[in-house]
């Protein structure tokens, strides 16, 4: 460590990017997510933070006058492109953007002309950048509580991955340094989280396909205003980092001025554990999903370490690993062999397929990785997936499988093949061995992505951005970007942000999320019911309707959370009136309606929007008959129930209940209807106890 307590590499200080802590505990037995304590990560040195992108609800797209949040299945026509890296200002060139330029990919944009200009294809220059997104990030960054800044500079962060056509995105910082309440009460957790910065940028294209070398793109999404919250490394266990990217959602909410739906949101989570580095799991479109990925990354990682740690005891070293800069790998250097001849006859079918199309097989050894990799890394998954997934990804197989390796068994090649390959190789033992078949520049460029990503394993967890799945695993995707990626914008002047701008919008600042949270507290609702609340689309109903401190108020709550939600999803799109649910509210706080019949009403109201509020009440009014009315409802109950003698207790009365308590709903307390049937019972089914 150095003096100010960052992490060295022989003396020298490592990237930012590293964990602070650079003692792996590598003994640490790998478990399932939600068996480890907020101690156990703590002794894993786990740390993670956040970089939340959320869509602004604008009426034009960021650079141009475009409508923002047109969505089309349609196109006009398509551009072909391919990308190719520029220098930094320093003259150098970012890492992401030369591995992005090896895929050779073929890029298509799909283009629909009422969403879509020639500023998206970099044929005009940019327009004025959008007053209204531009207000709506200042609010943002204020709910933040970040310093704003005083100009507007756009930046230009370079992209090769085909997303945007420029092959940059337009970007501007808005605020920098400020902290926000972070309290979640179940978690133990009451302190602050630190936000880094606020940026306003354009949104990329939507992916339609990826096939191979060629990529397609449809341009509707394309130029529409987001904001990206970055936190700092502050989140401390998996469901801390689910907490927090609900929290920082709720802030963009706050405003009522963002977009909600699929895609409308989404987060990059970065995470390390002791020993690691900084991985970025890309666009994970929904917070259930946060805990789980964060927990099997931090194994990952630590699983990496563990490899490591056996490489270097069996002596293994990058210089081991190294091919030379030119030349075809099998040609130049005797780690990589044609496999072609050695493995025929051949009777796996993906590489007699592979023979049959005239591609290459090649064989690459991997000196002192034998039985490596086999190791799991995640969840149903092996150290011999990064390989592949490097492979995958800048080689571009199309064919699948395109890979395997000599730690499998009885799988692929028989015994005499691999005997042939490792003395082509020279392999020992103690090296692992990898088949690869692709066309022959493609075979050539996986050959020395697998000597790259086995040099990396040498030195420990690589920086790298990786997709996450559904199954809670990843994988890679390209390499983490580098403050190189970063150039000013000429095409844009900076914007002065007005004083008078930014009082304005101070002073009509919505409620905050955490001010709104111990409202509701003050209100009766407990912690986590209060903070679904701030988050829930019936929030300002909620408020409208304003029900009574209390029991009422939680009974409303309760109510909303469940039978809204069904509503919805049954195909009513718009939420009731608050003028509707209102003489609901006063009914129940006044005694003239049970609350028990809360939920039934807020049905009514919302399936009988014909029928007005009173007349829907009307059925459920207590009124000074109940009792009576009881009465005679109970002797009818018990002339049908002498009839079945023979039922058991509990049958016989949730029978009787359900025939009797709907008719009283809102009228009589349960426990009173209850009690009165049980008596009935007891006097015309003798069987039956109290």
């Amino acid at each position: 460590m150095s003096q100010d307590g960052k992490p060295t590499q022989g003396g020298v200080r490592a990237p930012a990017d590293f964990n602070p802590r650079q003692d792996p505990p590598l003994d640490f037995p790998d478990a399932e997510y939600g068996a480890l304590s907020a101690g156990d990560y703590a002794a894993l040195g786990f740390m993670s933070g956040l970089e939340v992108h959320q869509q602004l609800l604008t009426s034009s797209k960021l650079f141009c006058r475009c409508p923002a949040g047109r969505y089309v299945d349609v196109y006009d026509a398509e551009v072909l492109r391919h990308m190719r890296p520029t220098l930094s200002e320093l003259g150098e060139y970012d890492g992401t953007a030369l591995m992005e330029f090896k895929t050779k990919k073929e890029i298509v944009y799909q283009l629909e002309r009422g969403s879509v200009c020639t500023y998206e294809m970099d044929d005009t220059p940019p327009f004025v950048i959008d007053d209204e997104a531009v207000r709506m990030a200042v609010e943002v960054a204020l709910l933040l509580n970040l310093n704003l800044v005083s100009e507007l500079h756009v930046m230009r962060k370079q992209y090769l991955d085909g997303s945007i056509p420029t092959g940059f995105q337009r970007t501007a910082m808005v605020g920098l340094s400020g902290a926000i309440p972070f309290e979640v009460p179940e978690l133990g957790v009451k302190r602050e989280l630190r936000i880094r910065q606020l940026s306003l940028e354009e949104d990329s294209c939507r992916e339609i396909s990826d096939v191979g070398h060629r990529i397609t793109f449809r341009t509707d999404r394309l130029g529409m205003p987001l904001t990206e919250a970055v936190t700092e490394p502050d989140l401390l266990t998996p469901l801390e980092v689910q907490a927090a990217g609900r929290l920082l959602a709720s802030v963009a909410q706050a405003t009522g001025r963002v977009r909600r739906g699929p895609g409308a949101a989404r987060q990059d989570v970065n995470v390390s554990v002791a020993g690691g580095r900084r991985i970025e799991l890309k666009g994970v479109d929904n917070h259930r999903s946060l805990p789980e990925l964060v927990h099997v990354e931090a194994f990952r990682q630590l699983n990496l370490l563990r490899i490591r740690a056996e490489l270097r005891r069996r002596g293994v070293t990058a210089e081991m690993l190294a091919l030379p800069a030119e030349g075809l790998p099998w040609e130049v250097s005797p780690l990589v062999v044609d496999a072609g001849p050695a493995s025929q006859p051949c009777d796996f079918a993906p590489i007699h397929d592979a023979l049959d199309r005239g591609e290459k097989v090649i064989a690459v050894s991997l000196p002192g990785f034998g039985g490596l990799l086999n190791h799991r890394t995640q969840p149903g998954v092996t150290f011999a997936r990064e390989f592949a997934d490097r492979v995958r990804v800048i080689a571009c197989p199309v064919h699948r499988p395109f890979m395997l390796h000599s730690d499998l068994r009885d799988y692929g090649l028989d015994p005499r093949q691999w005997r042939n390959l490792r003395v082509q190789l020279k392999a020992e033992e103690g090296d692992a061995v990898m088949v690869v078949w692709a066309p022959e520049a493609d075979a050539a460029t996986a050959a020395r992505e697998l000597l790259i990503r086995a040099q990396d394993a040498v030195k420990g967890i690589h920086a790298e951005t990786r997709q996450a799945f559904r199954d809670g695993t990843n994988g890679f995707e390209r390499i983490l970007p580098g403050p190189d990626r970063m150039y000013p914008d000429t095409d844009t002047p900076p914007l002065p942000i007005a004083d008078e701008t930014v009082i304005a919008i101070r002073e009509r600042l919505p409620e905050s999320p955490w001010s709104r949270a111990r409202r509701y507290e003050r209100q009766g609702l407990d912690p986590r019911a209060a903070r679904r609340l701030v988050t829930a689309p019936w929030a300002d109903l909620f408020d409208a309707v304003e029900p009574a401190p209390g029991a009422i108020a939680r009974r409303i709550a309760a109510a909303m959370e469940k039978r809204l939600p069904y509503h919805h999803r049954a195909g009513v799109v718009d939420l009731p009136n608050a003028d509707r649910l209102r003489p609901l509210v006063r009914a129940v706080e006044a005694g003239e309606i049970l609350p028990e019949a809360t939920e039934r009403i807020l049905d009514s109201l919302i399936e009988e929007s014909d029928v007005d509020a009173e007349s829907a009440l009307a059925p459920y009014r207590r009124r000074s008959d109940d009792l009576e009315e009881l009465e005679r409802v109970l002797e009818e109950l018990a002339s049908r129930a002498s009839g079945l003698v023979n039922r058991p207790i509990d049958v016989l009365l949730r029978w009787a209940m359900g025939g009797v308590m709907p008719r009283f709903i809102g009228r009589l307390d349960p426990a009173v209807v209850r009690e009165r049937v049980i008596e009935t019972l007891q006097g015309s089914v003798t069987e039956i106890g109290t």
